[in-house]
């Protein structure tokens, strides 16, 4: 059984590609309203392509935004484990349309890469788990586990619709186990294995002074500026040298890696000189007294992404704007939890407004983090698999990135004394430019990929 696929997804690496190139054609866009069709032509391709391979049943379903396709086979003996695999078909906008150097939805193969919007984020890793299926399918006539398949059109836009669907579906999607594949590895010869990701607060901070605009001239020195009141603001967030967090009580419930975690994280080759070359910073930063590797991965984190108030075109305008706004996000490590910090940090900032202004926050956006445990045998199960796919043995990471899914996922399907493992594991490389122009997916990874999943779905037969 395992043979034959094996054989098959190498017998058939052209129409494999050439079906992933197709699926890139279509440009489904998840933001953007003009898209929505084609955001539904893609679920149409996911859905014909399982209805083909031969999966037990497949239905496209509505939400309140995009549709999500869903399928199951079923056909292996009861006693069997099932696996979840979820994944995603909706892109990231094109934009700046202009530094793509291939129209983004003509897929152009170059260098051994795939370029095109999609290409590493989600569809070419979805096709592998697709790909995957049907070389069972197509040479055995059925897997060695049971298996459910959920693919979404709006992870590109926060799975917003597709949290209430977990919860009305919770009872026909319990499984044994959750697979995610839609990650980078380090390298091509480092798979990564992913056994955490940060949460997320995005806020929106306000400062409104003058009902209108106002001459500096002739009232400066009269009112206070809301973009100055802001700044001020912002400057106590953070301690400009060592970056630490001065919320009160942010760190109260962080906890420390214990020697084995921060062992496992310390084998990936990740250090100052990999971040300088991968960001083209002249020279890196974050908080005080961790390595880079644990800076990016679980310790919490502050970032101001955007103020805007006031004039900025070119010239001279000497104005007192009547408000300022400033999008600011904050990272969070296991066991901080979003509203809790919000608390802290509006409590904070209300006792160092002044009463000069009026300041609002409002809440962008909230994702929890999660931690996994990495003993789990369907996350060892992955090691095996990568050994097998790509000859190379995997590194266990925690990711820096919030995927709100995952926390949804444990809390909604895991039984009431058994928490669900989620397996995240993915064939994407750290230049791949995913939501930027120039996207692009290693061919070689792709297949490679194709090979990891039939060895996953093999060895997780016996968890």
């Amino acid at each position: 059984m395992l043979d034959s696929a094996l054989q098959f997804a190498r017998t058939n690496k052209q129409a494999h590609l050439t079906r992933l190139c197709d699926w890139l054609r279509i440009p489904s866009i998840s933001t953007l309203p003009e898209h929505a069709g084609d955001v539904r032509r893609a679920a149409q391709f996911a859905a014909d392509f399982r209805k083909e391979m031969g999966m037990t049943s497949v239905e496209i379903r509505e939400t309140a935004g995009h549709p999500l396709v869903f399928a199951t086979w079923n056909g292996s003996d009861r006693t069997s484990p099932t696996l979840l695999i979820y994944g995603h078909f909706d892109v990231q906008p094109t934009d700046p349309d202009h530094e793509w150097t291939i129209p983004p939805f003509e897929p152009v193969i170059e260098g051994g890469n795939l370029y095109a919007r999609g290409a590493s984020d989600d569809k070419g890793q979805a096709m592998a788990v697709l790909a995957a299926l049907e070389s069972y399918l197509k040479t055995s006539g059925e897997l060695p586990v049971n298996v459910k398949v959920l693919l979404e059109g709006e992870e590109e836009i926060t799975s917003t619709n597709l949290f209430p669907y977990l919860r009305q579906h919770a009872q026909e999607l319990r499984a044994d186990a959750i697979l995610i594949v839609d990650q980078d590895m380090l390298d091509p010869e480092h798979p990564v294995i992913m056994w955490g990701v940060r949460g997320n607060l995005y806020l929106e901070i306000e400062v409104r002074g003058p009902a209108h605009d106002l001459h500096s001239g002739t009232f400066g020195g009269s009112v206070d500026n809301p973009i100055n009141v802001l700044v001020r603001l912002l400057s106590k967030l953070q301690h400009g040298d060592f970056r630490k967090i001065l919320v009160p009580h942010f760190y109260d419930k962080v906890e420390e890696l214990t020697e084995e975690e921060r062992d496992l994280i310390a084998q990936a080759s990740i250090n100052d000189q990999i971040g300088m070359h991968l960001t083209g910073a002249p020279s890196l930063g974050g908080e005080a007294g961790y390595p880079l590797a644990e800076r990016v991965s679980v310790r919490p984190t502050l970032e101001i992404h955007g103020i805007a108030g006031g004039f900025s075109g070119e010239g001279m305008k000497t104005v007192i704007p009547s408000k300022a706004t400033a999008k600011v996000s904050l990272r969070l490590v296991p066991h901080q939890d979003p509203e809790e910090i919000l608390d802290s940090l509006h409590l904070f900032l209300k006792s160092h407004c002044p009463p000069t202004v009026k300041m609002d926050i409002r809440v962008l956006g909230k994702a929890h983090p999660v931690k996994i445990d990495y003993n789990s045998p369907a996350v060892r199960a992955a090691e095996v698999a990568y050994e097998r796919g790509f000859g190379h043995k995997p590194v266990y990471l925690r990711g820096g990135g919030s995927l709100p899914i995952v926390h949804e996922m444990i809390k909604i399907l895991s039984k009431p004394d058994h928490e669900i493992p989620i397996v995240m594991i993915g064939f994407g490389l750290p230049d791949d430019r995913t939501h930027s122009p120039n996207e692009k997916f290693s061919i070689s990874n792709f297949h490679h990929g194709i090979e990891t999943v039939i060895h996953y779905l093999d060895q997780f037969m016996t968890v």
